[in-house]
């Protein structure tokens, strides 16, 4: 409790006034996601018998939304991108009440898709509202303490969520969980979103996007590193839930014990990553994000023959989602500077459509002609390529070309977010 007070007190009120609207939305934000998303795949799989074929198309198509990026941040009202966030998330959201009527995989994979493509809408608007609600010396403790307090939760959500699906049925289960997503969207409106001239144009010209990342050469070298070890996260989206439902054979139960794992995992994580960030260069946290990173296929691949390790494949995994949720976003708004925030963070997304589109095709064939043990070392080929190159970027850029001039805090000061796209 002396912890979490005095890490309280280390914001401004400003930033505090945020924290409350914004840890309620993410703890009900939990809720509906520790009710769904650790168990679509296995539902999926098990229970509506979806073909590999079908788990890549889940990845493929919904990454397919992200190549609209670059159009969708043409839409976006820059100087209040609240609308755009709230929204498209409470649409996403209510789709989960259609799962009483589904009765084999393509309708599912049809909500699950649509609610990414909404999240399209919502990621560079997301990357702007992170830059107007938290001063930049405090941004990178200020998100990980919103995702630790959505981790803490999560833990005994995640088992609670597990012995829930083992009684009821998830088509009744899914709806609840989406009213409980809708309340964290409506929720979101409350908060405190600064409108100051210094946000840039309010709807960026299309072409503007590509003209500020080809003179960025950068920028430009962060987005190569970025596209080749995602590539490797996205090889793997249609292999997990072969290897839990085909391989280690796990139940609801046990995949709820997996999520509590990771989210036990994440509240260091999100501790660890929004201090390292605000203690250095987003770039040097992000080569550790990286390196952790490249550890989770190695892991998943020695599961086949101790199936007792996904967890910790699971706590791995975990690790690195928070690092890339939290990092990547400050690492575009770092590079991106005043004004530019929502184009990088288009572009950035368009590329991870890109491979997205490829990863999980990619992986599926990869799985049908040479097992899950190939697709795994494949992709832990990638993610080590990845992680080297931005190694080798990190070594020789030391000076930020962007800072902006912190607000007054009633703590230390700090320097120094963008979205779940990272991978």
């Amino acid at each position: 409790m002396f912890f979490i007070l005095r890490r309280w007190l280390e914001f401004s009120p400003e930033t505090r006034c945020a924290l409350r609207v914004d840890v309620s939305v993410t703890l009900l934000f939990t809720v509906f996601t520790g009710l769904t998303s650790p168990f679509t795949g296995l539902i999926l799989r098990r229970d509506l018998g979806a073909t590999p074929l079908q788990l890549s198309v889940l990845g493929s198509a919904g990454a397919a939304c992200l190549l609209l990026s670059v159009a969708v941040a043409r839409l976006i009202d820059c100087r209040r991108p609240l609308p755009w966030v709230v929204w498209p998330g409470f649409v996403a959201r209510a789709l989960f009440l259609l799962a009483p009527a589904i009765s084999s995989p393509w309708p599912l994979v049809g909500v699950l898709v649509a609610g990414t493509a909404l999240g399209t809408v919502m990621s560079p608007a997301q990357a702007a509202l992170v830059q107007r609600v938290y001063p930049s010396a405090e941004r990178g403790r200020a998100l990980g303490t919103v995702r630790t307090a959505g981790a803490l939760v999560g833990i005994a959500l995640a088992v609670l969520a597990g012995q829930l699906l083992g009684r009821l049925s998830w088509r009744w289960v899914f709806p609840v969980a989406g009213l409980v997503g809708m309340a964290s969207s409506l929720r979101q409106r409350h908060l405190p979103v600064s409108t100051d001239a210094a946000g840039g144009d309010a709807r960026p010209a299309l072409a503007e996007a590509w003209y500020a990342v080809r003179d960025d050469r950068a920028y430009r070298r962060l987005l190569t590193s970025a596209f080749v070890f995602g590539s490797g996260v996205w090889l793997m989206q249609p292999a997990t839930p072969l290897l839990l439902a085909d391989v280690v054979h796990a139940s609801t139960g046990q995949v709820g014990v997996l999520a509590a794992a990771a989210a036990l995992a994440s509240i260091g994580g999100n501790l660890v990553w929004g201090r390292l960030v605000d203690g250095q260069r987003s770039l040097k946290a992000l080569r550790a994000v990286y390196t952790v990173g490249t550890c989770v296929p190695l892991i998943f691949a020695l599961c086949a023959v101790h199936p007792s390790l996904v967890i910790g494949a699971s706590v791995a995994e975990s690790l690195m989602a928070t690092g890339l949720d939290l990092v990547w976003m400050l690492a575009v708004i770092e590079f991106a500077g005043p004004g530019r925030t929502a184009q990088y963070a288009a572009i950035a997304s368009t590329l991870a459509g890109v491979r997205g589109v490829l990863g999980p095709l990619a992986g599926a064939a990869l799985i049908e002609t040479a097992g899950l043990q190939t697709l795994y070392a494949v992709a832990a080929t990638l993610m080590a390529t990845g992680a080297l190159l931005v190694w080798r970027q990190a070594r020789h850029q030391n000076t930020p070309r962007y800072i902006e001039q912190p607000r007054q805090t009633s703590g230390g000061l700090s320097v120094m977010r963008a979205a779940r796209n990272a991978s």
